[in-house]
Formats: structure tokens, C-alpha cells, sequence
């Protein structure tokens, strides 16, 4: 007679219960300073300054999620329409702020971001004309999610966009020469501990010369490019570029992005940077030259637990164990 031994006590033991998520922390933040002036504020008289119309991009999102019916959310925002014209000059300014919590409030998703951009105008232009020959974007956002209590899938992202161009004129019978120096600052960290998600903040700022009529520009470093880099832990990555004059490019691009996703360590992921530029500008009579600069930004954060085992009926298990020890004892009896 042929037995046949089931051995199912590890069968019993995986399936017995299901599986518990560790607690999960995930970070996104970032930080960017960019503030460039033109000609020392003020405007060659031959130079005509002015916005190019239709230029003006502005984008925004912001958005928190916890899968548990007991979640509550609640947002708020505040935005103020700048006035480069008054004394003191209003700057552009966004904030605002998202957040689903559990019940309790220390469980959950929550985002924020705080826009400011000032633009000062030349005191010697035409009063009817804008002529802005200061500019200063200061800004910042973050995402995290907090999750201790159990497996419970929460998300979190922000976004902020602002772009804007500026046209420079040489209405003068004159060569026009001027310049335009720029300061620029940006610090992005990712944290994620814990499994099954990641953190992730990225970040592009950028001054870009085109449709040049009679102009040339050249750029110049004024400050070496610095950078410090951290990465702990086997998920954490730092990614990060900057493009400048070049091969029919003429201007900076910036960008960077920092990640941490979940494992067997905690993991972060930090970028702090600073840079100084000057753009030299000349401009033959009746030349010109457009300008467009501004700023991206992406915060996120994602937790989703991954499906628990179903566990067995008790019932079950109680008959596979039955099953074995029946064979077992069939075995002993033939032998």
C-alpha cells in the first residue's frame, strides 16, 4: 500500500493570520531661493523693459488621501496679488495647506506649500510701464505621511508652476550694454521608513534667453557651483543638474530631485546648493532679446500596504493538521 505524509505545519504557520505592516514615516520637502537684478536695479535709459505678453504660466495642486472611512481632510489657502508699484512693494504670495487625518489627528497624510515672489520695478521707468529690474522667487513645500497604528494606504503630493517673460528693447541708435546678476539657493530632502512606498521631492528653476534680434549673451559664473549630497540607506538616491550657455542654449537650467522608497532601512536622501551668475547682455540698435525664467516644484509621498495573506478558517487548519498526524500515525503502523 503506497502512504502518502502531508507536512503542513508550515502551511499552518503562514496562514494561520495575516500579516501586520510596520509603522510608516515618509518626508518630502523642498526649498528654492532664486533672485537675479538687472543693471544693479536700474535700466540703461537706450533700454526699454518691459512683460511679454501672454507669458505669465501659474499652475497649482495640491491633494492628501487616507483610505479609511474615519478619515476627515480640511484644507485652507491664502493668495495675495502682488503690487510692484507701492511702498513697500506687495509681493506675489500663495499659501496653502492640506491634510487627512485619522481619528486622533497624529495618523495621516499632510501637504503645504508657501510661494512668495517679489518684483521690484524700475524708480526711473515711465510710471505706465512695467519695468521690473528685481526679482526675488522664495518658496517651499513639503509632504508627509505618518501611518503607526496598521496598514493603511495614504498619499500626499504638491505642485506649484510660475513663469514669466520679459522683453528687452534697445530703442536707442546705439550699441547698449547691461548685465544681469543672479543668486540662486536650493535644499531638497526624501526620508521614507518603513515598506511598500516612497518619498520623493523635486524641484527645476531656469532663465532662458530666446528670439534674439541683434543681441548676444554670455554668461559667466560668479560663485563655484556647490553642492552636498547625502544618501542613506539602500533606496536613497540624489539626482541633479545644471545647464548653462552653450550650443545654441543660451541661460541656466536648473533641476534636482531626491527619493527614498521602503525597505529593510530607513533611508534619506538630501541635496543642499548654491550658485552666482551673471548674464552679459549687449544689444545692437533696434536689437532685442526675450527672457523667460521661473520655477517648478513637486512634492510626494506614497504609502500602499501590500495585500495581506488571507488567512485560513480555523476549521481548516484544525483538518490539514488532522490529515498529517493520520498519515504519520499510518506510517508507523506499517512499519
Amino acid at each position: 500500500m503506497k502512504i502518502i505524509v502531508f507536512s503542513l505545519s508550515a502551511a499552518v504557520t503562514l496562514w494561520a493570520g495575516a500579516a501586520i505592516s510596520a509603522p510608516v514615516s515618509a518626508n518630502s520637502e523642498l526649498s528654492l531661493f532664486h533672485r537675479y537684478t538687472v543693471n544693479s536695479g536700474s535700466v540703461p535709459d537706450a533700454v526699454r523693459l518691459s512683460i511679454l505678453p501672454g507669458s505669465l504660466v501659474l499652475g497649482a495642486d495640491i491633494e492628501t488621501n487616507v483610505d479609511d472611512p474615519d478619515a476627515t481632510n480640511t484644507s485652507s489657502v491664502n493668495t495675495v496679488v502682488a503690487n510692484p508699484f507701492s511702498e513697500p512693494v506687495v509681493p506675489f504670495s500663495s499659501v496653502r495647506m492640506d491634510e487627512t487625518v485619522l481619528p486622533g489627528g497624529t495618523e495621516g497624510a499632510f501637504a503645504a506649500y508657501d510661494v512668495e515672489v517679489t518684483s521690484v520695478d524700475d524708480p526711473d521707468a515711465n510710471p505706465f510701464d512695467t519695468s521690473i529690474v528685481d526679482r526675488t522667487v522664495n518658496n517651499s513645500g513639503s509632504v508627509r505621511a505618518e501611518i503607526a497604528s496598521g496598514p493603511v494606504a495614504s498619499d500626499g503630493s504638491a505642485f506649484f508652476i510660475n513663469e514669466r517673460g520679459f522683453l528687452f528693447e534697445n530703442v536707442s541708435d546705439s550699441l547698449v550694454s547691461f548685465n544681469i546678476v543672479g543668486d540662486v539657493r536650493a535644499s531638497f530632502l526624501s526620508s521614507y521608513d518603513g515598506s511598500d512606498g516612497f518619498a520623493r521631492a523635486s524641484g527645476t528653476l531656469f532663465s532662458e534667453f530666446g528670439a534674439l534680434s541683434g543681441a548676444t549673451v554670455s554668461y559667466l559664473p560668479l560663485a563655484p557651483y556647490l553642492r552636498t549630497i547625502t544618501e542613506e540607506g539602500g533606496t536613497a538616491q540624489v539626482t541633479e543638474n545644471l545647464v548653462t550657455s552653450g550650443d545654441g542654449f543660451d541661460g541656466f537650467l536648473f533641476s534636482a530631485a531626491t527619493s527614498a522608497a521602503g525597505g529593510a532601512d530607513a533611508a534619506e536622501a538630501a541635496l543642499d546648493l548654491t550658485f552666482r551668475y551673471l548674464f552679459s547682455i549687449s544689444l545692437d540698435p533696434g536689437g532685442s532679446v526675450e527672457l523667460l525664467t521661473g520655477f517648478r516644484q513637486r512634492n510626494a509621498v506614497e504609502y500602499t500596504p501590500a495585500p495581506a495573506p488571507v488567512p485560513l478558517p480555523a476549521s481548516f487548519s484544525f483538518l490539514l493538521a488532522g490529515l498529517a498526524g493520520l498519515g504519520i500515525a499510518r506510517r508507523r503502523i506499517r512499519s
